[in-house]
């Protein structure tokens, strides 16, 4: 079947269009005259895109030459062809999938990230973290306490008597735990890779006994021995620990976790993290027989001040009534003993002074 019909010719060379007669043969080719020159273009060596009611047919070899239909009813019936003999550019067939499509592809994308960020990046950090050596812990660890150490009031008599009050307790790890305090009114604390925790003063003074700091240490020594910075920072930067980890190149992810390990005091863990942490913390609080309760109540006075001012402490671990329930649940469990520790008591009255 062959139609006619009057088009726009752009030869490529100026964007004056030519006015031609067209000769459409259905299925085969499209032939037009030209400075007294009869052009041929077969179906197989052009594409055709749609947009409104103008057609426009493109070759395939020289993007730049375009006839365009400006007749609806004509562009329709070639279109219709075109469609017909899969002469439809990539772009012209993915239009035509129509709303359901579109619909259906962005909710798959939506999923598609969800599960990323859901599973794989989860994933990955624990492979890189797994990969990592503790010595890169260690750095830093290391690289953000001198950082923090430059613009901080470090209490060293302070930290003296709190490293005496946690070298009382076991903290079921390897790592040296090293103990630091800070005078600044926040109430906050946090866990350094290197197994370097901070204790602002703020939140000592607000503590009202041996259990709550307890508590409180066990937590964040938990981190340092699960490695939760270090998989966060992981998590951060997963897209490049993706390559990575697929190249073998660890020296690169090394080298980018440092370059972000002055936001190791900053970081905020996730509810994974702190739930395994209050759990760690419980079970140091069980093996040192040191009443549970001091979870719980460590928990009640941070909520308490949270009426008036947000903590630091609770944008970096976020306080949640599923903690407090649990470790109300932990408590009333009384599943193990515990007594009283008067080393232990005496040691916190110190810290206290």
């Amino acid at each position: 079947m062959k139609i006619t019909s009057q088009a726009k010719y752009f030869d490529g060379k100026t964007s004056k269009p030519h006015f031609v007669e067209l000769e459409v043969f259905l299925h085969n080719q499209v032939t037009f005259y030209f400075e007294n020159r009869r052009f041929v273009w077969n179906f197989q060596d052009i594409k055709f895109e749609k947009n409104g009611e103008i057609l426009s047919i493109t070759k395939k070899d020289n993007f730049h030459e375009i006839i365009k239909i400006e007749n609806p009813e004509t562009a329709d019936i070639i279109y219709k062809s075109a469609k017909i003999s899969q002469n439809l550019s990539w772009y012209q067939n993915i239009l035509d999938f129509g709303p359901k499509f579109y619909l259906t592809a962005f909710v798959f994308v939506i999923t598609l990230i969800a599960c990323f960020y859901i599973f794989i990046i989860p994933y990955v950090s624990e492979k890189v973290t797994d990969i990592l050596p503790i010595s890169f812990d260690e750095e830093i660890g290391n690289t953000s306490f001198q950082q923090i150490k430059s613009t901080s009031d470090i209490d060293e008599k302070q930290s003296e008597k709190l490293q005496e009050f946690a070298n009382l307790i076991n903290f079921g790890t390897e790592r040296k735990l090293h103990f630091k305090v800070i005078n600044d009114d926040e109430l906050n604390a946090f866990a350094l890779p290197d197994g370097t925790i901070v204790v602002y003063s703020g939140l000592l003074s607000k503590v009202e006994n041996p259990n709550e700091l307890a508590a409180l240490l066990g937590h964040e020594a938990t981190h340092i021995k699960e490695r939760h910075s270090t998989k966060i920072l992981a998590r951060s930067i997963a897209g490049y620990a993706i390559v990575s980890l697929v190249v073998g190149d660890v020296n690169g992810i090394m080298t980018t976790l440092a370059n972000n390990a002055n936001e190791l005091n900053n970081l905020s863990f996730s509810r994974e993290f702190e739930e395994s942490a209050d759990e760690g913390s419980y079970v140091i609080l069980k093996q040192n027989k040191i009443n549970p309760e001091g979870m719980y109540q460590l928990f009640k006075l941070l909520e308490k001040n949270d009426n008036i001012e947000v903590p630091k402490i609770l944008s970096t671990h976020p306080l949640t009534k599923d903690r407090m329930n649990y470790s109300k649940t932990l408590m009333d469990k009384n599943d193990y003993s515990f007594s009283s520790n008067p080393e232990l008591q005496k040691a916190f009255d110190n810290l206290k002074k």
